[in-house]
């Protein structure tokens, strides 16, 4: 794979995920027809691939570079495995006690090496 076609298909594959990040209809229609899903991001791939969508990755963060060389195997192994981690809402998601202590206004309040522009 060039270099080129690398950054062409990282790109297609980064707003593949946002979309599916940011609409649930879009996941749904990954869900009901990846082939057809890739195809709609410039991301072609033969009849005789099989294309397997992995969703829930627990434990590990997503790695661009398993991706990647699923993307460039998928020829020669048929099959694409195509990882969009899932996305756990902000508003599901908590915070420890001592996380919301080390939080004020969004500013951390263990930098106070110099006044913020607010307070001027």
């Amino acid at each position: 794979m060039t270099p080129v076609d690398r950054a062409v298909f990282v790109a297609a594959y980064s707003r593949l995920v946002a979309d599916v990040w940011a609409d649930p209809a879009k996941e749904q229609a990954l869900d009901r027809d990846p082939r057809g899903f890739l195809a709609g991001y410039g991301l072609q791939l033969s009849e005789d691939v099989q294309v397997r969508v992995v969703r829930d990755i627990t434990d590990a963060d997503p790695d661009l570079e398993v991706q990647v060389e699923s993307w460039q195997q998928a020829g020669s192994t048929g099959t694409f495995v195509l990882f969009v981690p899932s996305l756990l809402p902000v508003a599901q998601a908590e915070l420890a006690e001592d996380e919301l202590d080390s939080v004020v206004a969004g500013l951390d309040p263990s930098c106070a090496c110099c006044c913020p522009c607010c307070c001027t």
